[in-house]
């Protein structure tokens, strides 16, 4: 055995006793201050001073703690010990202090800007994870007064704290905060702790067991889980489902309120086991493919989504019960609330939540009925109020779906992959009244993407053919029939390391195409999907529209956390099948000239549509600007750039 030196193991005793915190380090300085105060007084004993130990013992201590003293001494012996006293005390009592000191309360301060302190808070808004859907939901949350008083007044709270559990909160989240433009003004009402969701203490450190609402956005690619490196999202959301919901078992307390986000809608039948509360769970793969289509079938829709899906500006949906009006037709309440479109209801049928939208405006509301309205303000829909002015009744029959004839062709073509791919084709399947003809091309190897639409897809559902290549390269986009497309879709990729990298390439993309169709008569419709909002305003073109997963993921998951009856009215509303969203020619309904809104809404309504809004379509300019239940005394003049938005069951 090789025995160290005694210096070796003098230092290592006394570096255990310094890695223990700051009392050791203060116990050590303390003992060294009383071996040098001993010592000092000693030598001015051995040096022929009077007085006792315990005299010369203080007068060392005196000398060493406060250098007033030095230059009050007599005697040369006594004055060099007096320095060396003071010098010791400059070096030992101030500098070691101070310094341990100063380290402690950094170390405290750093430990409170991590957020290891649980938040003593009830009915709270708690948002597991720092994601590309953080921010906006915040925006949702508490970027605007109107937002905020929306959530105070579902929840019955007098003040909002949102808590945002994050892995990794540091200032660099603090500064995203403080420099957002919607949440500047709300960013020190943020509170931010450190854990990760798969961790009981971090869970309770978020007290989420006493929250309103707890949100779980998942995180859609660029954190390695395609590649392998990380933890599949949908496990980790159903982890944190498991662990809340046995906490709460273990508190006696009533599990709070979840609104989940999974990537894959396979797993909604797990996650809806996982959790005995209350829960809304998204499939993100499924309704983005279900906006997606939407957005193919009718060009323009993007704008729509865009307003109605936010809380920040414009317009939203609403449900109001019936109430005392149970037993009035739909065309009763639509009278009583000018300023507001009066969309459908949900009804409890067997238990099970069903909305019906756009029936005939002699529909029967019953008692348990909720009424689905479009509006810009939550004033807007106050129907019980006596005051309320009324506007005439518009009658509206009851049509019928019907089977369109014929399967027009679709074709399409997808440039790049992610995960979502086969839900979207599984989508595009469904709507059997086209013939889809999808080409897709993308750089992901070919056995990877047969293997992960293995089993996905119905035989001879749609004509799907695959290239590999990557369509940024010279010359690949020159060898396909772009003019023969309708539609071409950018999708963003999960397969890069981060979102900027994603929408360079979709952007770079989508210039590229601009420059091959720039003078072609027939231009394809394209849509960009991008995982950055602030990347949106480097798309440019007419016939080009922008989806951003990541923010209509934040504002669905923010919509169904006050209101979660609204997710069978976003589900009936973008579903492959149903009453649709469609703009058409105002001579469609034969209309001309000058009318106001309220001319228009009965034309449309003869008909057995209903009208949503109006869209001016001006030649040379981008985007067509889209009006949302304007005030029924607006005036249009009727013409090839006027087209209505309506809510139909056929064309």
């Amino acid at each position: 055995m090789i025995r160290l030196p005694l210096v070796d193991r003098v230092k290592f005793f006394v570096e255990r006793q310094f890695v223990k915190g700051a009392g050791f380090q203060l116990l050590i300085v303390a003992a060294l201050i009383g071996v040098i105060s001993v010592v000092g007084g000693a030598a001015v004993l051995l040096g022929g001073g009077e007085g006792s130990l315990p005299d010369a013992v203080w007068w060392a201590f005196l000398r060493l703690t406060d250098p007033g003293y030095l230059g009050d001494d007599v005697g040369g012996w006594r004055r060099f010990v007096s320095t060396m006293l003071t010098i010791s005390g400059y070096v030992v009592f101030l500098g070691a202090l101070v310094a341990i000191l100063t380290q402690w309360l950094i170390g405290r301060m750093r430990e409170f800007e991590r957020g290891l302190t649980p938040v003593a808070l009830t009915n709270h808004v708690v948002i597991i994870g720092w994601t590309n859907r953080t921010l906006p939901l915040l925006r949702e949350l508490v970027g605007t007064q109107r937002a905020e008083r929306r959530f105070l007044r579902s929840f019955g709270l007098r003040r909002l704290t949102p808590v945002v559990l994050s892995e990794d909160v540091s200032a660099v989240q603090s500064q995203e905060l403080r420099s957002d433009p919607v949440l500047a003004h709300s960013a020190n009402r943020i509170i931010l702790r450190y854990g990760s969701a798969l961790e009981e203490e971090a869970i309770q450190r978020a007290a989420c067991l006493n929250a309103a609402v707890v949100l779980l956005p998942s995180d859609f690619g660029f954190r390695g889980q395609v590649l392998g490196d990380g933890l599949d999202p949908d496990v980790e959301t159903i982890r944190v489902l498991l662990s809340m919901d046995a906490r709460a078992a273990d508190a006696g307390s009533a599990p709070p309120r979840v609104v989940a986000e999974v990537q894959d809608a396979r797993r909604l039948d797990v996650v809806q086991r996982a959790y005995r509360g209350p829960l809304e769970a998204v499939a993100s793969d499924r309704t983005i493919s279900r906006l997606l289509l939407q957005t193919l079938l009718h060009p323009g829709l993007a704008a729509f989504l865009r307003e109605t899906l936010t809380s920040l500006d414009g317009n939203e949906f609403h449900l109001r019960p019936a109430g005392r009006l149970a037993g009035a037709p739909l065309k009763e309440i639509a009278a009583r609330v000018p300023r507001a479109r009066v969309v459908g209801l949900v009804r409890d049928a067997a238990g099970e939540r069903t909305a019906l939208l756009g029936p005939s405006s002699d529909t029967v509301v019953e008692a348990q009925d909720r009424i689905i309205l479009l509006a810009r303000d939550s004033a807007d829909v106050e129907f019980e109020r006596s005051g309320n002015a009324r506007v005439g009744t518009v009658d509206r029959p009851d049509r019928p779906a019907s089977s369109k004839a014929g399967r027009p062709s679709h074709r399409v073509l997808l440039l790049g992959w992610n995960a979502r791919v086969p839900v979207l084709l599984q989508t595009l399947a469904a709507r059997d009244d086209r013939q889809w003809e999808v080409d897709l091309l993308s750089f992901v190897p070919l056995e990877e993407r047969q293997a992960a639409l293995e089993g996905r897809l119905p035989e001879d559902a749609l004509s799907l053919t695959q290239h590999e290549d990557d369509y940024l390269l010279e010359g690949v986009l020159e060898k396909l029939p772009l003019t023969d497309y309708r539609s071409i879709v950018l999708l963003t990729s999960d397969r890069l390391g981060s979102s900027e990298e994603a929408d360079a390439r979709a952007i770079v993309g989508h210039r590229m195409l601009e420059a091959l169709l720039e003078g072609q008569e027939r231009q394809p419709h394209r849509i960009i999907e991008l995982a950055d909002a602030a990347n949106e305003g480097l798309v440019r073109g007419a016939r080009a529209e922008t989806l951003i997963p990541p923010l209509l993921m934040s504002h669905v998951l923010a919509q169904l956390a006050l209101r979660p009856e609204l997710g069978v009215v976003f589900d009936a509303l973008f579903a492959p099948d149903g009453p649709e969203l469609e703009f058409h020619p105002c001579a469609r309904y034969r209309v001309r000239g000058g009318r106001t809104f309220a001319e228009l809404d009965a034309s449309v309504a003869a008909t057995g549509d209903l009208l949503i809004g109006v869209r001016l379509r001006r030649p040379g300019e981008t985007p067509h600007e889209l009006i949302l239940n304007p005030p029924r005394d607006t005036r249009f003049e009727v013409g090839d750039d006027l087209e209505v938005l309506v809510l139909t069951r056929g064309s």
